[in-house]
């Protein structure tokens, strides 16, 4: 039995082969825009469709931050816009969170799973220089790094999928600048946050 629909807000028929009882065969073409008899998808075409992408939290930095010239130095996100699930360590000493032993301003998945990071640091120096660095450091080695030239209070930004195990690793955020006498990083001004430090678990 062959059965087709016409979808007015996409402007596509789309056909499918269905048996007597309204399962779809095994040669069937399936499409997520395909409707049933009800006007519903049908739940063979659901299965796989969602899951859970947390842990997932966002942090910030409330005031500025100073790091020392050529040395990758811990950026301090102290503050959470949210932390759903509890895995990021917003202090500046170790703590344990779900039961993993978590450093200073880390973030420590307890569901194993690929995770993307992003972050954000901001020069607030008018000077001009080459090397503005921005790395995710993974269990304290670097995995990733952005390199971005400062020009008049620039930002350097990266972001990256990861794999966590789900009851060791851990992530944190490191900034590099080569600037003589070192770089004071502005964490927000008066109208929005300048750096970030965000995570969250892809569905797959």
């Amino acid at each position: 039995m062959t059965k087709a629909r016409t979808l007015a807000n996409f402007d596509a028929t789309f056909d499918t082969t269905f048996d007597s009882t309204g399962v779809l065969t095994s040669t069937s073409t399936l499409n997520p825009a395909l409707l049933d008899d009800t006007g519903t998808i049908p739940s063979a075409l659901l299965a796989g469709v969602g899951g859970n992408n947390l842990p997932a939290f966002q942090a910030f930095r409330t005031n500025n931050q100073s790091i020392p010239q050529s040395t990758y130095t811990k950026i301090e996100f102290d503050a959470e816009g949210y932390d759903l699930g509890g895995c990021y360590n917003n202090t500046g000493s170790t703590a344990t969170l779900n039961g993993i032993s978590v450093p200073a301003y880390s973030f420590a998945p307890n569901v194993a799973g690929k995770y993307e990071i992003s972050a954000c640091v901001n020069s607030q120096n008018p000077t001009d220089y080459d090397t503005l660095l921005v790395s995710i450091f993974k269990n304290g080695t670097q995995i990733n790094r952005v390199i971005n030239s400062n020009r008049h209070f620039d930002s350097a930004m990266t972001s990256f999928i990861v794999e966590a195990n789900g009851t060791s690793d851990y992530f944190d955020i490191q900034c590099f600048s080569e600037l003589a006498g070192g770089t004071n990083l502005q964490g927000t001004d008066t109208n929005s946050r300048l750096m970030w430090f965000a995570a969250t678990k892809l569905i797959t």
